[in-house]
């Protein structure tokens, strides 16, 4: 079997390359930081993604207008809102995050297979208040993630830096990023198991000074309270609110679970 995350570590560097990422949009910046607003969330803090489509379920919405997205998204309680911008898997583009930035006041993450500076300016240039950053692609390509964590920081983005195994927890431990992002989907075959988030908050690791969100895999309120005694601080969440008849409940949902 291909290892999926080869395949999307490719086709960003193609996307780099055309210039995809380079279109000045001058988003007005709010600055506005996802992790006070984990840490000042009184319900379930629950980043909801906007995403047409997934490599795994194929098109989640059809007619998908991100602004009204958004606002739904934002009324049913979302701490922040995770805006795919990857458009070859996910259907994501940059204008949709520049649109959304300009329709509602809560954090947003640019969500794509960041792994060079220019997508960082593109994530400044588009208003985003926080970029992810998978560990293992930065792995695989040699790219240090204090490098990019750096250049984020400097541009007054926070980032969430995003693992799947205790070796990548540790490190993402020593890091400089604010939040640690537990994927519970193994990007190289996309299958998922929230026991991922569970085992490895039950190790012995200490993580200090850092909000910790559990990733992939969330379909109804049941799946949210199963993680509860693990501690994390917040969920990110897509898919299943994506397929959602609406929106705004199937966010407050998992806010108030």
């Amino acid at each position: 079997m291909t290892d999926f995350l080869d395949k999307l570590i490719a086709e960003a560097e193609e996307r780099v390359a055309r210039g995809y990422y380079d279109e000045n949009l001058r988003a007005n910046p709010k600055h506005l930081s996802l992790s006070d607003a984990i840490n000042v969330s009184i319900h379930n803090a629950i980043i909801a993604e906007i995403k047409p489509k997934s490599p795994s379920r194929g098109t989640l919405r059809t007619g998908l207008d991100p602004r009204d997205a958004a606002i739904q998204l934002a009324r049913g309680g979302a701490t922040g809102l995770s805006v795919l911008t990857e458009p070859d898997n996910f259907g994501g583009t940059i204008q949709a995050l520049a649109q959304i930035r300009s329709t509602v006041d809560i954090p947003l993450l640019m969500k794509d297979i960041i792994i060079n500076e220019r997508q960082i300016n593109a994530a400044v240039n588009s208003g985003a208040d926080c970029i992810l950053l998978i560990l293992s692609a930065l792995t695989r390509k040699k790219v240090a993630p204090e490098y990019l964590i750096k250049m984020a920081h400097n541009s007054q983005l926070e980032v969430i830096l995003e693992i799947h195994d205790a070796n990548e927890l540790e490190a993402a431990a020593q890091s400089d990023a604010e939040i640690i992002g537990i994927n519970n989907r193994n990007l190289k075959n996309l299958t998922v198991d929230l026991n991922t988030t569970t085992r490895l908050l039950n190790s012995n690791l200490h993580i200090q000074g850092k909000k910790i969100i559990s990733e992939s895999g969330f379909e109804n309120a049941e799946d949210i309270r199963r993680l509860k005694d693990t501690h994390v601080d917040g969920f990110l969440i897509g898919s299943s609110i994506m397929r959602a008849t609406n929106l705004e409940s199937k966010v407050r949902e998992f806010v108030y679970a």
